[in-house]
């Protein structure tokens, strides 16, 4: 009698640990087995990481894990773009020169990474010119550019710091009527058969949210929705590295890693790294019955794979931070293991000086729409600074951000003040853009947070 309960106990274990170690487990499995694979046309495919600075480590470390994820799936070198700042693996700051970990004591992701766009090419312009197929609009790189019609199918796979309808790149900023302009004008031109789009950024699910249509065969995944922060992973690791990867991504990838995509649907994919990213809401757009096709047509389907990334520790069990936060906290925790004076003052500097430009941005942000509003009321004042919603006027948007972007704050500059745009989102729901072109200018002529932040760092702290 006590060796069955003992069978049985052993028995109730084993099914209370695969449900905790399998992700999979729950999941539909019909997603996974019932789709019939087929193959028409060839699969193009375009990676950007459209940050810079060592503190972004983890936007090419994405970048570099999908280009070998990719690669050994099949996809030929020459079907992938990439576009990439290239200042992380030898950064003077890097402990291990000349190489770009995703997960702690993984694999060198930058040995064997192509890169068709660097430092100064990466930009706004050239992405778009790139997804056109436009080679004569290309300033810097290598010139490559998409080459594709109507029988081939599209993956983009983009991660960076993101806002509500804009995503950042190392100088400038995209639109979310930018994307969605060169997503339909791809449509129209007969660009693809299919186009998925992976999309890891804070408040990534803004820019398809209420804008991209169901009806021009493109499927497209967010890390977040509209209005919350996407998150970094492997952030306390023993390497003395910044956060690693991002989560929607590290978990996106190490699926695709393990499995034969073949017999796995984008659905299964998108319901497997929703229920894995378990601090962000990821969200999908768009063609629905895109996610019905095998993740092989958009990422390879070669069988006798070399390269799989090693598993270890489960990103979303790791030590995760909000991306807007990841600077900051590990500037925190570099300056709680510190044992050097030097150092130490060094790192504390640092902190404080992060934290007063987090005031001076929000102080100044609160100041632009009392000016912008003057006159009305505490309530509607309070609604503009703090109301989340998707982006309904496009134009406006994005006229409104650039002109924020080159008169008031830049997010370059400023990565923490795109955590403000859903203010100029709001902006343009209760103001006409025509009165916003004329108002901010003048505003924010007198903003310097630089200065600012010079002074009271001098009087606060020095």
């Amino acid at each position: 009698m006590k060796s069955i309960f003992l069978l049985f106990l052993f028995l109730a274990l084993a099914v209370v640990l695969e449900a905790r170690y399998n992700p999979r487990k729950g999941l539909a499995a019909g997603r996974q087995r019932k789709h019939k694979y087929q193959d028409e046309g060839e699969a193009f495919v375009v990676l950007v990481a459209g940050s810079n600075g060592w503190y972004n480590y983890r936007h090419q470390a994405d970048v570099a894990h999908a280009y070998h994820t990719l690669r050994n799936h099949g996809i030929p070198e020459e079907n992938i773009i990439t576009m990439m700042y290239d200042d992380v693996a030898n950064n003077q700051l890097n402990p291990y020169k000349g190489k770009l970990f995703n997960r702690p004591h993984g694999k060198d992701l930058y040995k064997g990474l192509k890169i068709d766009y660097k430092g100064s090419s990466v930009t706004p312009d050239n992405f778009l010119n790139v997804l056109r197929g436009n080679a004569s609009g290309i300033d810097g790189g290598n010139g490559r550019v998409l080459e594709t019609n109507e029988n081939d199918r599209v993956f983009v796979y983009f991660t960076d710091h993101g806002a509500v309808g804009m995503i950042s790149f190392p100088d400038g900023i995209l639109t979310v009527k930018q994307l969605n302009d060169v997503l339909v004008w791809m449509h129209k031109n007969k660009k693809y058969s299919q186009l998925a789009f992976y999309l890891e950024a804070c408040e990534s699910g803004s820019m398809f949210e209420s804008v991209l249509r169901s009806d021009m065969n493109i499927y497209a995944i967010s890390a977040a929705n509209g209005h919350e922060s996407s998150w970094g992973t492997f952030c306390e690791n023993d390497m003395n590295l910044p956060c690693l990867g991002d989560l929607f991504s590290v978990n996106w990838m190490t699926d695709s890693d393990g499995e034969d995509l073949k017999t796995e649907t984008l659905e299964f994919q998108y319901e497997l790294v929703k229920k894995e990213t378990n601090l962000s809401h990821v969200m999908q757009f768009g063609d629905k019955d895109i996610a019905k096709e095998a993740v092989a047509l958009f990422q390879g389907d070669k069988e006798d794979r070399e390269y799989i990334e090693d598993f270890g520790l489960s990103a979303s069990k790791s030590v995760n931070w909000p991306a807007r936060d990841i600077e900051l906290n590990h500037l925190i925790s570099q300056h709680k293991k510190s044992n050097d004076l030097t150092l130490s003052s060094k790192l504390e500097y640092k902190i404080n000086r992060l934290k007063e430009t987090r005031r001076a941005i929000k102080k100044n942000v609160h100041m632009i729409v009392e000016k912008l509003f003057e006159g009305e009321s505490e309530d509607l004042i309070s609604r503009v600074l703090t109301q989340s919603r998707p982006v309904f006027d496009l134009r406006c948007h994005h006229i409104a951000v650039n002109i924020f972007n080159k008169y008031c704050i830049n997010f370059n500059d400023y990565e923490y003040a795109m955590k403000y745009a859903k203010v100029i989102n709001n902006m343009c729901f209760y103001r006409r853009i025509e009165e916003i072109i004329l108002a901010l200018p003048d505003i924010c002529m007198e903003i310097d947070i630089e200065e600012e932040v010079a002074t009271r760092m001098e009087k606060e702290f020095l």
